[in-house]
C-alpha cells in the first residue's frame, strides 16, 4: 500500500521533466483524468452459487488539460452498458459527447457510438485482455468518421500472503480511420492499478500518444482512472 504513492510520484517528477522540455506546437504534455461508475443491472446464480453479474450500467466523465498542462483541452460525458457473456469474454455498447479544444487551436464538437468486444483471461501470474472496438463519430464541422481500435492489455499483479497489493500493467492500443484508410495512431501506457476496496479502483499511468494525421504529433500524458462501482 505504502508504494503507491512511490511509484505515482516517479512517474510525476518523470512526467514533470518532460514538461519543462515541451514547447513545440508539434507535441504536448497533457494530464488526462476519468472517472466512471458501475452499477449491476442483473446478477445470475453461477454452477458455484455465487451471485455474478450479467448487464452492467457505466456512467462515465472525462476532463484533460493540455497545452503544458495550462488549459482544458477535452471534456466527455458518456453512458454504456457492458453484457458479460462468460468470464472469457464482454460485449459493450455506449455513447459519449465530446468538446475539445486542441493546443493547435479550433474547436471540436462531436458524438460517438461505439461497440466493443473483449475477450480476455486471467492466470496464476497474469492477465491479458483484448478489447476491439468500432466507434462512429458525428462531427460538427468535419467530416464522419468510423474508427477501429485494438487495446491490448497485460497487467501482473504483486501479492503478499494470497492477497493483491496492486497491480501493474503495460498497454498498446492502435487506431485505424476507415475515412483515411490508415492506421493514423498508437498510444502506449504503462501504470499500475490498485484496488482499495469492493467499490472503488484506481489506476496511476503514463501514455504517449503518437498520431500521423494531425499536426499534433505526440502526446506525453499522466492521467489518473478512478472507477466506482455500486455493490
Amino acid at each position: 500500500m505504502n508504494k503507491i504513492p512511490v511509484i505515482f510520484a516517479i512517474l510525476l517528477c518523470s512526467f514533470l521533466s518532460i514538461r519543462s522540455q515541451s514547447s513545440n506546437i508539434d507535441h504536448d504534455v497533457e494530464f488526462w483524468s476519468d472517472a466512471s461508475l458501475t452499477i449491476p443491472l442483473i446478477k445470475q446464480k453461477n454452477k458455484k452459487g455465487e451471485s455474478v453479474e450479467k448487464v452492467n450500467l457505466l456512467i462515465n466523465g472525462t476532463f484533460r488539460a493540455g497545452n503544458n498542462i495550462s488549459r482544458p483541452v477535452d471534456e466527455r460525458i458518456g453512458f454504456g452498458f457492458d453484457y458479460i457473456l462468460n468470464k472469457y469474454l464482454t460485449l459493450s455498447t455506449g455513447y459519449f459527447y465530446r468538446a475539445g479544444q486542441p493546443p493547435t487551436g479550433g474547436k471540436e464538437y462531436e458524438h460517438r457510438i461505439r461497440f466493443d468486444a473483449t475477450p480476455g483471461n486471467k492466470w496464476k501470474y497474469f492477465s491479458l485482455r483484448d478489447r476491439n472496438r468500432f466507434e462512429y463519430r458525428f462531427r460538427h464541422f468535419r467530416p464522419n468518421s468510423t474508427r477501429y481500435r485494438n487495446r491490448l492489455t497485460i497487467t501482473i499483479p504483486v501479492k503478499k500472503d494470497g492477497k493483491e497489493l496492486f497491480a501493474p500493467f503495460v498497454a498498446d492500443e492502435i487506431f485505424y480511420d476507415f475515412r483515411v484508410h490508415k492506421l493514423n495512431r498508437d498510444e502506449f501506457s504503462t501504470g499500475i492499478s490498485k484496488k482499495f476496496n469492493k467499490t472503488f479502483t484506481a489506476d496511476f499511468y503514463y501514455l504517449i500518444q503518437a498520431n500521423r494525421e494531425m499536426a499534433l504529433k505526440y502526446v506525453n500524458v499522466i492521467g489518473v482512472n478512478l472507477k466506482f462501482k455500486i455493490d
